[in-house]
């Protein structure tokens, strides 16, 4: 029977935990390329087009959550009476605020005077603090004039992928 060295044994043990450090490494890896966000996979106008409506809403969400929101889709899909985000947060003051948010994935349809309405009606059925409304495309000027002075704020596709980046 042979006596291992103390030497011997120190370099075994070392051997093995190299051996498990690099196999949690390459498990890491595997897993970073299987569970890339949403937002990492689309930081371009042209694939945020290209994205599923439902999927356009989960990096929405992905979004208002890396921005200090608790966010929290609509269940039900279809009509969902024009909420598609319900979101909370903390104000400095640790009051709360909450908002909902309208996505609208368009090609090149610019979003009219009519879902801005619809998001205020709703404002104040819901009771919420602040509207957003995000598209991949551009809002009408009648938009713009009519959001002044009010909690709404609009995104568009331009500024969606100024905020991805």
């Amino acid at each position: 029977m042979h006596n291992y060295s103390t030497l011997e044994i120190q370099s075994i043990a070392l051997l093995i935990i190299l051996f498990f450090y690099f196999l949690f490494k390459i498990r890491a890896l595997f897993k970073s390329f299987g569970n890339k966000s949403l937002l990492k996979r689309n930081r371009t106008l042209k694939k945020l087009k290209r994205l599923s409506w439902d999927d356009f809403e989960l990096l929405c969400m992905e979004l208002f959550e890396k921005n200090g929101w608790t966010v929290k889709g609509n269940e039900q899909k279809g009509a969902d009476g024009g909420v598609d985000i319900w979101m909370q947060k903390r104000s400095i003051m640790k009051r709360k605020i909450s908002a909902i948010v309208q996505c609208k994935r368009y090609d090149d349809a610019m979003v009219t005077i009519k879902v801005i309405r619809e998001m205020y009606g709703l404002m104040y059925e819901y009771d919420v603090d602040k509207i957003y409304i995000v598209t991949t495309s551009r809002f009408t000027k009648e938009c713009y004039k009519f959001i002044e002075g009010k909690n709404i704020e609009l995104i568009d596709g331009n500024k969606l992928v100024q905020m991805i980046n």
